[in-house]
């Protein structure tokens, strides 16, 4: 009976593991799925993490997108395809990857709540590599707008909370082409800031040194300086750079060759490139069916001391015609001829690398100074802070609301005419970044908004106006009785330098409500254009159902600690 009842009791306490996410009594993720080394960066070189023998990168672009007019539930898939998280498909695929003698894949988005454990797990038994990039279409660095925000970080953190634990994770990208001509270059510093912040994560919670790079346009006119912009050393620190770089190349046209190609003259540009360098898209298919003759080039003895290979554009067929399969509608996969002519080119694949005690230090790369194409700033747009802007956001009176569609660019070219708009303004060029640019866009134009608002004597037509909507707080609330989610008081963090100067003390990490207003700095109301700064405090009760369970858990660990000493 008391065996039994031990019995009983491990159940449930296996349950409430489950429930909680303690797995101290379940088989480790490691013991359960095929090992494959890891990939790491020692000067400019890819290497296995074990047997130091560098890597080369044979890969290919597989990511299927949804066509135009395609019909999906919106409410329970995103607007993207995640290939990783279809284990139909992607073990489908994965005979036809195998054939093909690929070990890399790049997907273009990845959903960080999807489970990948069977994909990923079979590619890696295969021997196959994923490199991912960490934005997605809805979620990226605009090249025309951009801004680095609490809502990009996020997205960036949540792909790499998800994707950390493959072994077979070789890297992620930061950015895709997202300076693409020279209207675009005051970009680059908003990307360079996404590594910096990136890589800041990676260490702060402890996972593997996954390397973190950027995948460039082949633009002649400024490759150098925009390759030059990711490796060099700004202020004398290496923050932001990248740990590999990579360019989608489209030079080798048909039977072109290395020299009337342009290959030749990237070989040369990148010779003493600092980190791994590599082609993150390359296949021209201006010749139809392609004969991939550059492979030759790629892997051959002199493109393979600066190049570490490269990935061929692409798996899928798609509208654009650059796919080496066809996926039918019964789900059914016909090769085309690419698929045949890639394969052969890559199975007499066979560059000859060296080995890790071989690699060289390479030297400090100085930062290229701006000129009239490449017109760029080195100072790099601050992290991301989401409690303030949490804070922010609690102290406007008029909002846009979650569910208000508004397109922020038409939005902020008309009121930005009327309110002063620097504390959301972030300029690459200059290298200037307001105090919220780093909010997320709702959250910046509600701010914009609040201030047009208190401009017009609080007039609720102005902010109903087809954007915000007003919101009713308590208005004995004052400032200092706000919190952000981590706990930081709402009045320090919208006013450090008040508190500095006046050292507020008996700041509790609990809600406190007060009677009184808080009275602001003359500083505050001019930046904010005298907002009313009070708003409500919401409770997460999802904490208190977590202590219910922690409590439960330690009570069955004690019964059975009792009954186990009782046997």
């Amino acid at each position: 009976m008391i065996i039994q009842l031990v019995f009983t009791l491990l159940s449930l306490i296996t349950l409430i593991n489950a429930l909680t996410g303690n797995h101290s009594l379940e088989a480790t993720y490691e013991e359960d799925v095929h090992t494959i080394q890891t990939i790491k960066v020692v000067g400019n070189k890819f290497f296995l993490s074990q047997t130091g023998e560098q890597f080369f990168i044979k890969g290919i672009s597989y990511q299927k997108t949804r066509q135009e007019g395609e019909m999906y539930d919106n409410s329970k898939e995103p607007h993207y395809i995640d290939s990783m998280a279809n284990p139909f498909s992607c073990l489908r695929d994965l005979e036809y990857l195998k054939e093909l003698g690929v070990n890399l894949v790049r997907v273009y988005q990845i959903l960080p709540t999807a489970n990948h454990d069977v994909c990923m797990n079979a590619f890696a038994e295969a021997g196959i590599y994923v490199l991912a990039d960490l934005s997605e279409p809805y979620l990226s660095i605009r090249r025309d707008f951009p801004h680095w925000d609490t809502q990009l970080l996020s997205r960036y953190q949540q792909v790499i909370d998800s994707m950390h634990k493959y072994d077979n994770v070789l890297g992620f990208f930061a950015g895709n082409e997202v300076t693409n001509s020279p209207m675009t270059t005051a970009a680059s510093p908003f990307v360079r800031a996404a590594i910096r912040d990136s890589k800041a994560y990676i260490k702060k919670k402890g996972y593997r040194k996954i390397p973190i790079g950027y995948a460039s346009n082949d633009d002649t006119a400024f490759r150098d300086n925009l390759a030059n912009y990711f490796v060099c050393n700004i202020d004398g620190s290496d923050d932001g750079s990248v740990d590999f770089f990579a360019i989608n190349v489209y030079e080798w046209c048909g039977y072109s060759t290395y020299s009337t190609s342009g290959y030749r003259h990237l070989t040369v540009e990148f010779s003493d490139f600092p980190v791994p360098i590599f082609f993150s898209e390359y296949g021209c298919n201006i010749v139809s069916p392609r004969p991939f003759t550059e492979v030759e080039a790629i892997y051959g003895t002199t493109m393979s001391k600066v190049f570490s290979g490269g990935i061929a554009y692409e798996y899928y067929e798609e509208v654009n015609h650059y796919g080496i399969v066809i996926e039918k509608k019964d789900g059914q996969i016909v090769k085309l001829a690419d698929f045949d002519t890639l394969k052969f080119r890559l199975e007499s694949a066979a560059p000859k690398g060296i080995s890790i005690d071989q690699v060289s230090k390479p030297a400090e790369i100085v930062c290229n100074k701006p000129d009239g194409l490449w017109d760029v700033s080195f100072s790099l747009p601050h992290a991301p802070d989401e409690g303030k802007c949490e804070c922010l956001l609690k102290s406007l009176d008029c909002i846009i609301p979650k569910d208000r569609a508004f397109d922020e660019v038409s939005f902020l070219s008309k009121i930005c005419q009327e309110v002063d708009c620097d504390a959301i303004s972030a300029d690459g060029r200059l290298g200037k970044y307001g105090l919220y640019s780093d909010c997320d866009s709702r959250t910046r134009a509600s701010l914009i908004l609040n201030d047009f608002y208190h401009d017009a004597n609080e007039s609720q037509e102005v902010c109903y106006n087809g954007y915000g909507e007003v919101i009713r707080k308590d208005q004995s609330l004052g400032l200092n009785a706000l919190f952000s989610s981590d706990g930081r008081n709402c009045y320090k963090v919208l006013n450090p330098k008040l508190l500095d100067e006046e050292k507020l003390s008996n700041v509790s990490a609990i809600p406190v409500v007060s009677t009184n207003k808080t009275k602001l700095p003359e500083e505050f109301k001019k930046e904010h254009n005298k907002k009313k700064l009070n708003a409500t405090i919401s409770v997460n009760s999802s904490d208190g159902e977590r202590v219910f369970i922690h409590c439960w858990y330690c009570f069955l660990q004690a019964i059975i600690a009792l009954v186990t000493f009782l046997i």
